[in-house]
């Protein structure tokens, strides 16, 4: 299989763990947050159709004016893309049905704040779905000098501020009290 057909496969299974049906969320309000230059949003927004409405955002002009120009090539009016910083977003609270992360958790440099802000504009029983690069919780085992090495390698090599453990977004997210138990 190719690059793109791989990601639109990870796609769907991204939508499957997260309980998205094209059927039941056809009029959804999505937010993909750190969409760069919008391929989820764009496949979100063909895979759920046209009532539903699929909001992007990313730091930078250029990937909103270039998922602009693609979505406006795909004819997919229902794809919007806007400048705004996850960490401080201006959506009212309880916005969106659905809050997509994929692989933007990386590149926050406030994690709680990153968790806060998406769970604030998520609808109380909406659906969130985030994929993000993680380390594993060493609070029970430290890292050593070999895991530190690595993951200073990954920190500078990839521009990644820092990588947190699944357990400790997990504990972020609970804080909130907006998601039921896992």
């Amino acid at each position: 299989k190719d690059f793109i057909q791989a990601k639109y496969d990870f796609i769907d299974e991204m939508m499957k763990f997260g309980g998205i049906e094209a059927g039941v969320d056809a009029g959804a309000k999505v937010l993909d947050v750190g969409c760069g230059f919008g391929g989820t949003s764009r496949y979100l927004a063909d895979k759920l159709g046209p009532k539903a409405d699929v909001t992007g955002i990313t730091l930078s002009p250029n990937q909103v004016k270039r998922g602009t120009e693609l979505a406006a090539e795909r004819g997919l009016p229902n794809a919007k893309f806007q400048v705004m910083n996850a960490l401080e977003m201006d959506f009212p609270d309880n916005s969106f049905d659905i809050v997509w992360a994929c692989e933007s958790g990386e590149h926050m440099p406030d994690k709680e704040a990153y968790i806060n802000e998406m769970m604030r504009v998520l609808k109380p029983g909406g659906k969130f779905v985030m994929a993000t690069w993680c380390q594993r919780d060493d609070r029970v085992v430290p890292f050593d000098k070999k895991d530190k090495r690595d993951l200073r390698f990954l920190y500078e090599e990839w521009t990644h501020p820092y990588f947190i453990s699944i357990e400790a977004y997990a504990e972020l997210m609970d804080a909130t009290k907006m998601m039921g138990p896992a």
